[in-house]
């Protein structure tokens, strides 16, 4: 292959591929819920916080988070599927159709079978690819790898029936929900059954001097005595679990109070409503949501006080307000009811049901408001329960800037940590576990590749290049030019065109299949057979 074919297939698909919307479960699951099940199992705080980091580590890396399409560009929809979306590429000979062609497929045939795929991967809950990466913690001993791998089993539920290429953008930031409704709650629980299935393994290959002991949820004797199925039945029976998992963020009055008072603030800025509504904000039912709040308060609210046509022109309705075209709308308030109600539309979440299939919401305020009421939730029952008062600081870069800084090393990449009062515990990832981790992903997405370098200097070299910011913006002018630049001008790293191809191999024919150890973990006696026979290991801290 010539280096024009193989720049070309490295970097065409930028112009195809972008990042639709994906998270996954959030902080409160990925870290402190994490945290809680890894107690709950009988594994001691030091090596449960580990696990909670780097199953939050996920969503907080640049290499690893699912909206960043990292080094190659092909890489990104590969790595949402191993990362956060698990699920095999579909080829079947009854579906010889491409659903999406090269717009969100890696591959025009599965090189495992020479089948032609269906250019999607359907994430499924407990999908063997969900384990993928945490049954190589197990075989190799690495508990970083392990609890990164907590976190694409966690998504597998979360993210169960969308799709790596697109995401769950339709559905905006619901699925990542616990609480959200009660078939949302008893998945979360499935997802727990899983992983405190999976801290059984890690709590058998760990020290005997970092299971605990002391913790009981039952007349059985110790959780760390128990099996995967009997830690989940007490895990789902436990009120307090149970109460926090499921409690309504959304209807909580604090956050409903500050939904409303940031709309009708925002409304009042661009003319909606005049001063004066602030009396009538109060007018709802304690346990309603915001939009059966607004509701309620659209009843009082007097419609002098609201601009009426900018509104409903802004909303693509009539603006017209003759007595006929108000009674056929149901009324002043109906009407009123109807404006309210598209102030918070696409901006405000509101429950997903027959009549509303599509979201979309705003990452503002209003997220970051609902996001501290979860941590503080969980933050609340992780000391309720274990005694400890956790705090998880975020990545300080997390970007594709600080990337760059994280795999050099440099000071700046280490983040700064909130003074201690000597009760709260700051936890968050140092420069150097930054570090491993890039490296640990990497090698996951590239394993030939990354076979070939013999350190990440090379790596680090083409990285560095590759992120130009000179270099950043991708035309279809300079779609060549820049190709050219970030291979031509990395005179560090020997045999260009081998390293590209190895790439190319990887994402091509790397983790087609899961491996068939990936689901062993899950029964007691494959667990123990794996681990009598060494390939499971011990695992090193």
């Amino acid at each position: 292959m010539g280096m024009k074919k193989l720049i070309r297939n490295l970097i065409m698909p930028a112009i195809l591929l972008f990042s639709f919307s994906a998270s996954a479960y959030d902080v409160d699951t990925h870290f402190y819920g994490t945290y809680s099940m890894a107690r709950f199992a009988g594994i001691k705080h030091p090596v449960a916080v580990k696990l909670a980091l780097g199953a939050q580590w996920m969503d907080e890396a640049y290499i690893s988070d699912p909206l960043s399409m990292i080094v190659l560009p092909l890489t990104g929809i590969k790595k949402r599927r191993l990362l956060h979306f698990p699920g095999s590429p579909l080829a079947n000979k009854l579906r010889p159709d491409e659903l999406m062609g090269k717009l969100a497929g890696l591959l025009k045939n599965d090189p495992s079978s020479g089948l032609t795929l269906n250019s999607y991967t359907e994430t499924e809950a407990d999908h063997e690819f969900a384990t993928e990466l945490f049954t190589e913690g197990l075989m190799e001993g690495n508990l970083m790898k392990i609890s990164a791998g907590l976190h694409t089993l966690e998504d597998s539920f979360a993210h169960a029936g969308t799709i790596a290429e697109l995401g769950h953008a339709h559905f905006w930031h619901h699925p990542d929900r616990p609480f959200v409704d009660q078939a949302s709650v008893e998945k979360y629980f499935k997802m727990a059954r899983s992983v405190l299935k999976a801290m059984v393994a890690v709590r058998s290959l760990l020290p005997v001097d970092q299971i605990d002991y002391e913790i009981a949820f039952s007349d059985q004797g110790p959780n760390a005595k128990l099996n995967g199925d009997q830690l989940a039945d007490l895990y789902h029976q436990n009120k307090i679990i149970h109460d926090t998992i499921s409690r309504k963020i959304l209807n909580e009055p604090t956050y409903v109070d500050f939904v409303l008072k940031d709309i009708f603030t925002r409304a009042q800025k661009i003319g909606y409503v005049k001063s004066g509504y602030e009396t009538y904000l109060k007018n709802y039912t304690a346990g309603q949501d915001a939009y059966d709040a607004a509701e309620s308060i659209a009843q009082y609210l007097p419609q002098d006080m609201v601009n009426m046509p900018q509104v409903l022109k802004d909303l693509g309705r009539p603006v017209n307000l003759n007595a006929h075209y108000v009674v056929s709308l149901g009324g002043a308030q109906g009407l009123m009811t109807k404006v309210v109600h598209g102030m918070l539309n696409g901006v405000v979440p509101r429950a997903l049901d027959e009549y509303h299939r599509f979201e979309k919401e705003e990452d503002g305020a209003i997220w970051d408001k609902e996001m501290a009421l979860r941590v503080s939730n969980m933050r609340q029952m992780v000391f309720t329960i274990y005694k400890k008062d956790l705090y998880f600081v975020k990545n300080n870069t997390g970007t594709k800037e600080g990337y760059i800084l994280e795999i050099t090393k440099n000071p700046k990449a280490n983040t700064p940590m909130p003074k201690s009062n000597g009760q709260t515990e700051a936890v968050t990832y140092t420069l150097n576990e930054k570090y491993e981790f890039n490296r640990m992903i990497f090698g996951f997405l590239f394993p030939k590749l990354n076979a070939s370098l013999g350190s990440l200097d090379e790596f680090n070299a083409m990285m560095q290049v590759f992120h130009d910011p000179a270099k950043d913006k991708l035309t279809i002018g300079n779609l060549w030019e820049k190709g050219v630049a970030i291979f031509n001008t990395v005179t560090s790293v020997d045999d260009i065109p081998g390293k590209i191809k190895l790439a190319i191999e990887d994402l091509e024919h790397s983790r087609i299949v899961p491996n068939e150890y990936n689901r062993y973990y899950a029964v007691p006696y494959l667990l123990r057979s794996q681990i009598s026979k060494g390939n499971f290991k011990p695992i090193k801290l």
